[in-house]
């Protein structure tokens, strides 16, 4: 049978613990230490890091949005950049890039065909002229256009009114991608959606769209760009011209 009083002695363990820490603060110590580690001295030391990397990410060339622009102005790198898209359920971005690019080799298309009809001195008409063709041979066969020579930045105007004889696809591209009802409706900001309908009320232009064409390049050099880069950025630099 064991004794009482022995019994009520604690082990010799639990009496050495208790002397080393000083009758446990210093454990109370070295706790408060770590979470205050731990709530604040670390998440500052992973914003440094972060803020270091990202610094670092956007000092390379490569990374700019800028260099993003003449990424979706290759036509093999916008395929690379689709197939990202659609595994990251987001091709209505992508889809809206290339149907905004048509629209405006469309109306490059017309100013030149205007201005040919104009030097001509003819009665004949550009209602006449094949825009469903050239619309079909685009969605086809892909390619991005500038204002060049043929057609300059100061013909090139965002400001120009939206030809008769081709309003039809600006507005087909609005129930596409715009309307909330849409097949393939993109995250616009309410002001961009407003203000597009709004134009389209009063003196529709060839760039009512380019605001939302910003906003969808931005959203997929935030979310799409970066995937493309991990996985192909030597490909790109060595594409991209």
């Amino acid at each position: 049978m064991l004794d009482k009083s022995n019994a009520n002695l604690p082990p010799r363990a639990i009496l050495t613990i208790f002397n080393i820490t000083k009758g446990g603060k210093l454990v109370y110590a070295l706790i408060s230490l770590y979470m205050f580690f731990v709530s604040i001295t670390l998440p500052i030391i992973h914003y440094y890091k972060s803020k270091s990397l990202k610094n670092k990410y956007f000092q390379n060339p490569i990374c700019s949005i800028h260099y993003f622009y003449k990424v979706l102005n290759t036509p093999s790198l916008l395929n690379e950049l689709r197939e990202i898209a659609i595994k990251e359920f987001s091709v209505e971005n992508v889809l809206f890039w290339e149907n905004y690019e048509i629209l405006r080799n469309m109306s490059m298309e017309y100013l030149l065909e205007y201005r040919s009809f104009s030097q001509q001195e003819t009665s004949q008409t550009l209602r006449s002229f094949d825009f469903e063709a050239i619309y079909k041979q685009q969605r086809m066969n892909y390619y991005p256009i500038s204002p060049t020579d043929d057609i300059t930045n100061s013909e090139y105007s965002s400001s120009l009114p939206i030809p008769q004889e081709i309003i039809s696809y600006y507005t087909s591209f609005y129930h596409m991608f715009i309307d909330f009802n849409g097949p393939a409706v993109v995250g616009l900001q309410e002001k961009t959606i407003k203000n597009i309908i709004n134009e389209f009320c009063t003196y529709p232009t060839i760039g009512v769209y380019d605001q939302a064409a910003h906003e969808v390049v931005e959203m997929m050099y935030h979310s799409l760009y970066p995937i493309l880069l991990r996985q192909n950025q030597k490909h790109i630099m060595n594409t991209v011209k």
